[in-house]
């Protein structure tokens, strides 16, 4: 995610509501061509719900003030991960905003359509900005999304197969059905299942996808060949050579973001900070000196990372900051 972006400016904008000084501001953002494409798209979806909503008009305003006082009442079910001196300022409601009223104004567009009797599926699309959400699609499968990640499916699937694409990080909980496939499409990549738990790692800015499997089987699909894969296993397919490599791995830590909580017993920091970096998707840079001098005890339930950081440095010596791409460094402690 592109850090400071005005997201209040662009809601604003979304609404109708910016004034001249707004719009001036957000203009001078939009002179990047890469914030502009970011607008655009943004705008383009916008659109689209309001196009599927046809002539229904609802109390936008009452609806728009009741999600920022959700918002406002706590955080999501799980914390979000936060550098030391940021809150929950007017920025990141706004980020959650726009992520939830895409997906309220989707799920009213179906509703509606529901309402009038159409039969034509509506897209839905899912965009998580931060943190994690559940998603339960209409077949009764549960998706997990990781931060910065977008799930797209028909409202109604198809007869024959229940198809979704998903741009980012998933862990998939599929309803077990063998005459209806789930198939997720992963930019070139098919994976095919009936019912099976899977974790779809498909980051944009990421040269592989990687699709580890925790339980049941899946097949995998490119244009130039099939692969089967087993439980316990991760496929690594290659965006560039097109090419997949299945191997042994530890599926359950790549699937571990999902969970509720994660106790370390005894762990090392090393071990720790992987998995920090999984959970809270954030670059780490560890001190070699300190992966296995420190070992810690305790659960993690989706704690602020600084938080975490914080106690962590107490119980043994060591500093720790975060960069301006919220890359997070932890070093020795200098003594004398």
């Amino acid at each position: 995610m592109k850090k400071n972006v005005p997201w209040n400016l662009i809601v604003l904008k979304l609404k109708h509501e910016n004034s001249k000084d707004e719009e001036q501001q957000l203009e001078n953002w939009l002179a990047n061509s890469n914030n502009e494409l970011l607008f655009k798209e943004l705008q383009l979806l916008w659109n689209g719900i309001q196009a599927n909503a046809e002539s229904y008009t609802p109390d936008t305003e009452y609806y728009w003030n009741e999600l920022v006082n959700r918002m406002h009442l706590g955080e999501p079910e799980t914390k979000k991960a936060k550098a030391p001196g940021t809150g929950f300022g007017l920025k990141r409601i706004y980020r959650y905003a726009v992520a939830a009223c895409i997906a309220l104004a989707i799920g009213c567009s179906f509703y509606i359509g529901f309402l009038k009797g159409y039969t034509k599926p509506v897209t839905q699309m899912y965009t998580n900005l931060s943190g994690k959400s559940k998603v339960l699609l209409p077949d009764g499968s549960e998706v997990w999304m990781h931060a910065e990640t977008a799930l797209r499916y028909d409202s109604k699937m198809d007869e024959k197969e229940r198809n979704v694409s998903v741009s980012g990080e998933a862990y998939f909980n599929v309803k077990h059905d063998m005459s209806k496939p789930f198939i997720v499409q992963a930019e070139g990549l098919r994976i095919i299942v009936h019912g099976t738990k899977f974790n779809v790692d498909a980051f944009p800015d990421s040269k592989n996808i990687l699709v580890s499997l925790v339980e049941g089987s899946v097949s995998l699909m490119t244009q130039t060949e099939n692969r089967f894969l087993h439980p316990g296993e991760t496929a690594i397919y290659n965006r560039n050579t097109r090419v997949i490599k299945v191997k042994k791995d530890d599926v359950m830590f790549a699937s571990s973001w999902a969970n509720n909580k994660f106790v370390f017993r005894n762990r090392s920091l090393g071990e720790i900070c992987k998995l920090l970096s999984k959970w809270y998707r954030i670059k780490i840079d560890l001190d070699p000196a300190l992966s296995d001098k420190y070992f810690y005890t305790f659960t993690l339930r989706g704690e602020p990372l600084d938080e975490i950081l914080r106690i962590m440095s107490h119980i043994n010596p060591m500093k720790y900051s975060f960069n301006e791409k919220n890359e997070l460094k932890i070093n020795s402690v200098a003594t004398r």
